[in-house]
């Protein structure tokens, strides 16, 4: 009997395992996706990352997702330590190889010791190495001092200037607090969102450690035809070799035996048109740290013509007696005719979709000539005039978001000859004539080859023909283009997304502004350039924009309202394709500026679309933008007519339980509070009055947004106790 008992017992406690063959992780990385297998590894780390698991073994790791058809209770019950063996099927979810669904699951024991961290420099994060828990000293955060204010990413550099991101879902434990001032040793879980990323699970996992590393990474300056200075920061007194060449692996040395903390060396003897890869090795009492290798760009010995194309007229009474290069469709269509038409060697295009046969013959044309043109298209932007396949090869892409650009680059080694286009235009009758938007063509063989290479990081090749085995698009791309141009005499900055942090870029533009921030938008979901454009708002800069989509989920419209930004939604026919700014465009010894190109104000074009955007510095195609940005707030302020505020009431006001919204006119309004976050949505009767329950609302100031076809207002009202 007690030997019967002590059988019943051990089954009871003993796992039940599945008949199916544990394999290692990494026999199980080298299967193909869609194979089943049977893992067993321990966990590292628990629900502050999710639902997400992530195990090791001593051969690799691997993720576990419990998605759809997922055998109940993973999440719930799986926690870091436990040793555990899985079953499923094997997936690629943008990038990162995991096991989902998981059908079968079990814990093999618990409260095991943890694998200990690879030690890895950021140059060293490999596929290898994916799903495991990495180590990396002497990293620190672009955002030092600041706080871990949402879900996102956290760009990090280590000692040798290696830059990464570090992801922070939202509910980690890290949410809300401090970001480290200094430097830290990072031990995270190394994942991949089409990108790697690193994933620290909570405070434990950032231990300060003062160590020697670069304080400022190599910039750029002075930038001439035949040099450039270079700059960089190091916490430490240091000697320095500076490495410069013209390809991505340097290899002219220049000894600075001088130690310093602030070093600065005008590189001299250099071509024109030209891009360098600087990289700094800088020593401190036997430590050595490099720097990323960086490309910068001379000034080129071109033109530096930049020809400004709106499709449709500006108010040239706010212009200041200067006109475009084209205030129409034709003249946009014709410019980039002419341009294809008078391309010598090279033609690449990167459009986001393309319904003219008229542009695509003239390319069809140019190729016949011997002209080599490559195309980069969207795979889901409508491009039927590439359909039947052209002559010239054509590569689609970023599957996981959009291939978003809207450029064409010629003639990029021809100094005279090469032009960039540039703009928020696309290659379709209805953006191009009804729609409202802006075109640049650029003389400029710097900015040409920058946006070439850019070009060639999608079509994974300097060749004729695609290599899409190299090909990347999306969050997959690198920051490896120069940023910095002296086009004619005028500054132009150059980012691309989603690699450039172009958001910080736009931020840090709109921050500049002393008198005048305006824009003009498809849409507008991002924070950053929300808060920086109250922030001006607030410190008396007189702030004007238009959006055309105000329904996007997480826009901006309704939070800009309701800090007494003048907002408008653009209600006109014709789509306002728009993604500029314009920033001080009046003021006389401010530095004016405009934002322009392919990237709407969102978080899609931040972290995952192909976009492509300029700064330019210079005041008259500053006022050519905001000329145009004048023509088309007057046309949507006059043309249909604003609901008078008087016109509509709330009342009770102050409200306890409900409200009541009497005007007499169809149409929907929104109830939000002080930070712009809606809490209800209704309809507006066309007759009589809207009622709707406020009694769910926590006491405290909320507005009344309320829009027609005639245009919007907001109205006031307070919630309070009953």
């Amino acid at each position: 009997m007690l030997r019967t008992f002590f059988l019943l017992t051990l089954t009871l406690i003993l796992p039940v395992f599945s008949h199916a063959q544990v394999i290692s992780i990494a026999q199980a990385r080298s299967q193909p996706a869609g194979s089943t297998v049977t893992v067993r590894g321990v966990v590292t780390n628990g629900d502050e990352l999710g639902k997400i698991r992530y195990l090791q073994d001593g051969t690799a790791g691997i993720a576990a997702f419990p998605g759809a058809g997922s055998a109940p209770g993973f999440e719930a019950t799986v926690v870091s330590g436990d040793s555990i063996q899985v079953t499923g099927t094997l997936v690629v979810f943008h990038g990162l190889l995991e096991i989902s669904p998981i059908t079968d699951w079990q814990v093999v024991s618990k409260n095991n010791p943890l694998p200990e961290p690879k030690s890895i420099t950021l140059a060293g994060i490999s596929d290898a190495l994916e799903g495991q828990l990495v180590r990396i000293d002497c990293v620190s955060f672009n955002d030092a001092g600041g706080v871990f204010t949402t879900s996102g990413t956290y760009g990090i550099v280590d000692g040798n200037g290696v830059a990464a991101d570090v992801y922070i879902r939202a509910g980690h434990p890290l949410q809300g607090t401090p970001v480290p001032p200094a430097t830290v040793n990072l031990t995270a879980i190394l994942s991949e969102y089409d990108d790697f990323q690193l994933l620290p699970r909570d405070a434990g996992d950032l231990v300060a450690s003062p160590c020697f590393f670069f304080t400022e990474k190599p910039d750029q300056s002075d930038i001439q035809k035949n040099s450039f200075t270079v700059s960089w920061k190091t916490n430490q007194v240091s000697s320095a070799t500076l490495r410069y060449g013209t390809t991505p692996t340097p290899s002219n040395e220049i000894a600075l035996p001088m130690l310093t903390l602030t070093h600065t060396y005008s590189l001299n003897g250099l071509q024109p048109g030209t891009i360098y890869w600087i990289q700094i090795e800088a020593k401190h009492n036997g430590d050595v740290i490099q720097s990323e290798t960086i490309p910068f760009a001379t000034q080129s010995l071109s033109s530096g013509a930049i020809k400004v194309f709106f499709n449709h007229a500006i108010d040239e009474s706010s212009a200041n007696g200067l006109t475009p290069a084209g205030q129409s469709f034709n003249a946009v269509l014709d410019e980039t005719l002419a341009r294809i038409a008078g391309a010598q060697q090279t033609i690449d295009v990167s459009v986001y979709n393309n319904n003219r046969i008229d542009i695509t013959n003239a390319l069809k044309l140019a190729h016949a000539n011997g002209v080599r043109v490559r195309y980069v298209a969207a795979i889901d932007g409508s491009s039927p005039a590439l359909n039947p396949a052209p002559p010239f090869p054509v590569i689609y892409g970023n599957s996981a978001a959009l291939m978003h650009n809207k450029f064409m680059v010629i003639d990029a080694d021809l100094t005279d000859q090469c032009w960039v286009m540039s703009g928020s235009m696309n290659w379709t009758t209805g953006n191009m004539t009804e729609d409202f938007n802006n075109t640049l063509f650029i003389q400029d063989q710097s900015l040409a080859r920058t946006y070439q290479l850019e070009f060639e990081e999608m079509w994974g090749s300097s060749g004729n023909f695609p290599d899409n085995a190299n090909s990347r698009f999306g969050a997959a791309k690198k920051d490896n283009t120069p940023h910095k141009f002296i086009i004619g005499n005028i500054p132009v900055e150059s980012w691309f997304s989603p690699s450039d942090r172009v958001t910080n870029r736009i931020t840090e533009a709109i921050q500049t502004a002393d008198s005048e921030a305006l824009f003009a938008l498809l849409t507008f979901t991002k924070d950053e350039p929300a808060n920086a454009l109250i922030d001006a708002f607030n410190n008396g800069v007189q702030v004007r924009g238009m959006i055309e989509n105000t329904g996007d989920q997480g826009t901006e419209f309704n939070y800009l309202i309701s800090q007494g930004v003048n907002v408008q939604h653009h209600s006109l026919g014709g789509t306002l394709h728009h993604k500029y700014g314009v920033i001080d465009a009046s003021l006389s010894g401010s530095a004016p500026l405009v934002i322009t190109g392919s990237h709407n104000w969102t978080f899609s074009a931040e972290t995952a679309n192909d976009e492509n955007t300029l700064i330019i510095h210079d005041a008259d195609i500053a006022t050519l933008y905001k000329a145009e940005f004048e023509r088309r707030w007057v046309e949507n302020t006059t043309s249909t007519k604003a609901p008078a505020g008087q016109s509509f009431q709330v009342f009770p006001n102050p409200a306890t339980t409900s409200i009541a919204i009497t005007g007499g006119m169809q149409g929907k309004v929104s109830i939000c509070d002080a930070t712009g976050k809606e809490y209800l949505y209704d309809l507006l009767h066309s007759s009589g009055t809207t009622s709707l329950s406020v009694a769910q609302l926590p006491v405290g100031q909320y507005f009344a947004i309320i829009r027609t076809s005639h245009g919007t207002t907001t109205v006031p009202f307070q919630k309070v106790q009953r």
